[in-house]
């Protein structure tokens, strides 16, 4: 056997968690808010039910090294013992997004080809002509795992070998489905501990399992000695109230979940004295958010993270959190990054780019779909799609998505840029900018604006607030007062949802 083969392969790659239950059995490993009081497993319970549920697996559905398995699944302690499960066997776990109609399921299923589907009872219906083999995973006569051994039946895998398939959008709109391996999950867990993580820290993960977000913290955790507390779905209130009953030490929010925590009446007399920090992803904090946290006495730092890199990509330290506030921070330490010019230049200091990543983490392909791999590996670089820009002290900016760019004429208008100062609106709760069509300069920016309540704007207001902080081109041409926006499951904004149903070039300033 090789030295490579050695260094590379062995139990150690998938079944850690059996390493971790054996030096801290225990420890509470996981909560969830599936029941009052909480439900809570030590490492070695945990250890000890993914034993019996990879046994499940196996006898009733041959479940093997390399296959696939999919779950349909609210965030609960099955699911992570289910993940767990899957590692151990050498299969592949496929989570499905909770949103999805009975037509989406069916695509994801002839995609990714699984063994078996596990899924809750509350979506019996939705999957009820799914053409593959399924199981209850709430009914007992069905998911009876509990009747199995608890025997070790682990096999020995590699770093490149698939662990999860984790769906992710693309230029088309169109998801696809991206594969996260044993050597993916290792080393950003690594990437992530250097985020001032330490043993029994304590969490809340609010995010669903189909996401990499939710993974961000829930791996490293798991493997170093920490609890995670499983949100069944986001709720502010219940939030809040774990946040005092449980004590983290911890905690990742979106944006779009920090602005309605920040929105809460509970908010100003809530318990945070526990939290040592907060951290965010899935977009950029405006100023407000950020006082608000410190003025709470929170520390708050941002992140950055993709499904095809990992959520532990970029990191802000706290203290940074207000001298570089906007920022995403630098590499973390197993990452190189730089900004590439459209003429594959590299782009200096000041100047935006396209955002190159290269590191151990980056993802092993997308599923039955190697076109798309090639286009966004550059010479063993990943393209992100970001444009970004790094100052002279190597803090890096993020700009916007290249497919969210409005080319207006000759010039490119970064919607997000627009966005992160309309929201800092006194009258306004939240806003996007889409591109609408325009005669003469191709297309143009129109603001969706929700704004707080009882408030009433003109569209004079709007263009005043940013008429000293943006270039002419860049302010909208029009606005519109919407009711709400359109979120994904993950908190991000549903841009095309919105683009169909207000993409008309035309001024609205009453709901």
């Amino acid at each position: 056997m090789s030295l490579e083969r050695i260094y590379t392969c062995g139990k150690w790659v998938n079944n850690w968690i059996a390493r971790r239950a054996d030096i801290s059995g225990n420890w509470i490993a996981l909560k969830d808010d599936l029941t009052i009081p909480l439900r809570t497993v030590s490492f070695a319970q945990l250890n000890e039910v993914s034993n019996k549920i990879a046994n499940f697996l196996r006898e009733n559905f041959g479940i093997s090294k390399g296959d696939y398995v999919a779950i349909l699944s609210w965030s609960r302690i099955e699911f992570v013992a289910t993940l767990l499960a899957c590692f151990k066997i050498g299969c592949v776990l496929a989570p499905i997004n909770t949103r999805y109609t009975s037509r989406e399921i069916q695509e994801f299923v002839d995609k990714v080809n699984p063994k078996v589907l596990l899924y809750e009872k509350e979506f019996s219906e939705t999957v009820s002509n799914i053409e593959t083999k399924k199981v209850c995973y709430d009914c007992p006569n069905e998911f009876n795992y509990e009747k199995y051994s608890s025997n070790d039946v682990s096999t020995a895998c590699c770093l490149e070998d698939p662990a999860l398939i984790l769906q992710t959008g693309g230029t088309t709109g169109k998801p696809k489905f991206a594969i996260v391996s044993h050597r993916m999950i290792l080393w950003n867990a690594l990437n992530t501990v250097r985020d001032l993580v330490i043993p029994g820290d304590v969490t809340i993960n609010t995010l669903p399992l189909f996401h990499i977000g939710a993974f961000t913290y829930l791996i490293p955790l798991l493997m170093f000695g920490g609890t995670s507390i499983l949100m069944r779905r986001w709720n502010v209130d219940r939030f809040i109230d774990l946040v005092e009953e449980e004590r983290p030490t911890f905690l990742f929010l979106v944006p779009t979940q920090l602005r309605m925590l920040l929105a809460s009446p509970r908010f100003k007399d809530a318990d945070f004295s526990s939290v040592r920090w907060f951290t965010s992803g899935g977009g950029a904090l405006t100023p407000d958010i950020i006082e608000k946290l410190f003025e709470k006495g929170v520390v708050q730092k941002q992140g950055f993270g993709m499904t095809e890199m990992g959520p532990g990509i970029f990191a802000l330290d706290p203290w940074d959190a207000k001298r570089k506030m906007g920022s995403i921070g630098k590499p973390n330490l197993l990452i190189e990054a730089r900004l590439v010019l459209p003429d594959g230049s590299e782009a200096p200091r000041g100047v935006e780019g396209e955002l190159y990543l290269r590191g151990p983490s980056v993802f092993s392909g997308y599923l039955k779909n190697e076109e798309e791999m090639k286009s966004i590996i550059k010479d063993g670089w990943l393209a992100t799609g970001d444009v970004a820009r790094v100052d002279e002290e190597g803090y890096f900016w993020i700009a916007g998505r290249i497919k969210n760019i409005i080319r207006s004429g000759e010039e490119s208008v970064y919607p997000e840029e627009i966005e992160r100062l309309l929201i800092m609106h006194p009258k306004i709760k939240d806003a996007v900018v889409i591109g609408v069509p325009d005669p003469k300069w191709g297309e143009v920016p129109k603001a969706l604006i929700v704004l707080k309540e009882g408030e009433k704007i003109t569209k004079e207001e709007v263009i005043d607030f940013l008429k000293d902080k943006l270039a002419k081109y860049k302010i909208p041409k029009y606005v519109e007062v919407v009711p709400q926006l359109v979120y994904t499951e993950t908190g991000k904004v549903a841009r095309q949802s919105l683009k169909i149903l207000y993409g008309k070039p035309e001024d609205k300033l009453e709901v």
